[in-house]
């Protein structure tokens, strides 16, 4: 008899887990998402820095044979489609790149992930005569 009541107790203990180590296990899991999530989240960012880069000097490379062809600056982006441009399409933060005429050059730009003109996050491509050839910058 008391061997089967020893037994009983055995069993009751290993059916499963207590809540408390239910509670530990997903404070654990909870700490390797958000490692993860961190990492994956900052390469991300990098990834939409490059390719509004990439963007912008294709941009610039159309309004650089759209000068090339007519001899003029565009007056606006929508000049450079089909032809020199296959398509201009928003930034990765879903703003429309900029294009503004300066004298003999031009300026062709992307507000950055902080969607307004002058932070420190613009990136910006100068092009054109007055520059000699077109260079990026991230301020």
């Amino acid at each position: 008899m008391q061997n089967r009541i020893e037994r009983l107790r055995r069993l009751r203990r290993s059916r499963g887990m207590t809540l408390i180590e239910i509670m530990v296990v997903l404070v654990i899991l909870g700490l390797i998402a958000g490692a993860i999530g961190y990492n994956v989240f900052g390469q991300l960012q990098q990834a939409q820095i490059k390719t509004a880069k990439l963007d912008l000097q294709a941009i610039s490379n159309g309004v650089d044979l759209y000068h090339v062809e007519t001899g003029n600056w565009p007056d606006n982006l929508q000049q450079l489609v089909p032809k020199f441009v296959r398509e201009i399409h928003k930034d990765p933060w879903g703003t429309d790149y900029a294009f503004v005429r300066a004298g003999e050059g031009y300026d062709v730009y992307s507000y950055g992930p902080d969607k307004a003109q002058g932070g420190a996050d613009d990136i910006t491509i100068h092009g054109g005569e007055a520059s000699g050839s077109a260079t990026a910058q991230q301020k």
